[in-house]
């Protein structure tokens, strides 16, 4: 009988499903082009919450937390909490998060509290309405106690691989010649610094270019170059992260807030 397909995998039987070596496939973690994840099977009652969806007095309170903070410091945090707990199948590390973490071998341990989804989007986690964390630790491989690989995230850089033009950067992506669309960058419903950034240089962007919609790849070299200092922003080219003055956003997020923000009229 066939048996089932694997749901997740570690370092070496990845590297044996993409076919290439362990090295390459550690090459790809610290490039950023692929993240470890948590399993949640066993974080019963655990809360994902989108960060961007949070008020502002919460993730104003996030962000003031000193690093790496004790768990005093996000029981402190509270919101109300959900009848029912929602949470991914698996939680994403970012690759700064996941940098950082390795460089701090000769401590205690990291714990995290910003996770991503598989979109990419940025996400907390609570228990009985106190945000929590998870500990990072380096184990015996050289990566982080309790991580995997999901099919998911292989089949993900897979897909990638094959594809040698990104969406947005295909012609029919970006031009608006024939039908005439105008195009702005909204914020969301509950918008944080990250949003309120992108959206306002986004639209700044059309305003110069005379209505030109941005890719996202202009979009992020614009901000590099116009908002760098009154922005604090900067580009992690190893963790593939954009690091707004202590925030980091990967590349995948940062897609997906591009494309979430950007409406025609």
């Amino acid at each position: 009988m066939s048996l089932p397909q694997r749901n997740h995998f570690d370092i070496k039987s990845a590297a044996e499903y993409l076919g290439c070596s362990v090295s390459d496939l550690r090459y790809y973690l610290d490039e950023g082009m692929l993240r470890l994840a948590f399993p949640t099977r066993e974080l019963w009652a655990v809360d994902t919450i989108a960060h961007e969806e949070l008020s502002q007095s919460i993730q104003d309170a996030i962000n003031r937390l000193p690093d790496p903070p004790d768990r005093s410091d996000l029981e402190k945090i509270k919101r109300k909490g959900r009848d029912v707990a929602h949470c991914p199948e698996f939680l994403y590390i970012s690759g700064y998060h996941r940098k950082t973490a390795l460089e701090s071998v000769n401590e205690s341990g990291r714990t995290i509290y910003h996770f991503e989804k598989f979109n990419g989007q940025h996400v907390n986690i609570w228990l009985d309405g106190s945000l929590i964390s998870l500990s990072l630790d380096p184990r015996e491989d050289g990566e982080l106690n309790d991580t995997i690989l999901p099919r998911e995230e292989l089949d993900r850089l897979k897909r990638e691989t094959e594809t040698e033009i990104e969406p947005e950067l295909k012609p029919e992506a970006v031009s608006d010649d024939a039908t005439k669309k105008v195009w702005r960058f909204r914020l969301p419903n509950q918008a944080d610094d990250i949003a309120i950034a992108i959206v306002d240089y986004g639209n700044r962007y059309i305003k110069e270019k005379k209505g030109h919609r941005p890719t996202l790849k202009d979009l992020q070299g614009y901000m590099l170059l116009v908002g760098r200092d009154s922005l604090q922003l900067k580009y992690d080219s190893k963790g593939k992260d954009y690091i707004f003055g202590d925030k980091p956003l990967s590349e995948r997020a940062f897609r997906t807030r591009y494309k979430n923000y950007l409406k025609p009229e």
